[in-house]
Formats: structure tokens, sequence, C-alpha cells
């Protein structure tokens, strides 16, 4: 894998995680193993603590605790300003999809 699909991933891993969140709350966990069913947010178990804790400073997340089966899983879930990035980012990145699938049919037509 080159760098470019290295930086695509990173840049889109944040997208993937609040639009998972906004679902339903998820513990770390969970949201490793819902990204990892598709090869391209494949993360290792574990890296995903870093990206939630930038997340939650930045206000684009919050937790809560809760008991389960004797042992204290933290669940994320998004805040207004996580709705507020997400829908901003989804809309940059709805078009940055939009231009390149129309350069794309541009070249098929030459």
């Amino acid at each position: 894998m080159d760098k470019w699909n290295t930086q695509l991933r990173k840049g889109t891993f944040e997208l993937a995680i609040l639009l998972l969140i906004k679902r339903k709350p998820m513990y770390g966990y969970e949201l490793t193993k819902n990204l990892q069913e598709s090869s391209t947010f494949s993360i290792a178990d574990g890296s995903i603590y870093p990206i939630l804790k930038r997340m939650t400073t930045n206000g684009w997340v919050d937790s809560y605790k809760e008991e389960y089966e004797g042992r204290n899983r933290k669940y994320y879930f998004i805040t207004e300003l996580g709705n507020e990035v997400l829908n901003n980012r989804w809309e940059e990145f709805e078009q940055v999809f939009d231009f390149i699938r129309r350069m794309r049919n541009v070249e098929r037509s030459n």
C-alpha cells in the first residue's frame, strides 16, 4: 500500500467513526470491529483510542461508562458539535468525490 492510500484512510477515519456513533453509542473495541469489516478502514486493536481521545478533546464525542459482565465499558457518542463537524465534513467529502467522478467521466469521454 502506498502513502496515498494511507493518507486517504487517515483523512476519512474520523468521518467513519462519527457516522458509526451517530447510529448508536459504541465502545472502542466495537468501533474497531465495525471499521475492520472494510479493508479500507482496517485498524489495529487499541489504535482507535488516541483517535477517540483527540475527538473527545475537540468536543466531537463524549463518553459514559456502563457495566457489562462485571466490567466497565466506555461508550462513545456524538455531540452536537460532532454532528456539525460530521455534516460539514460529509458535504466536503461529497464535493471532492463528485469532482473526482466528473473528472473521471471527462477522461472516459475523450
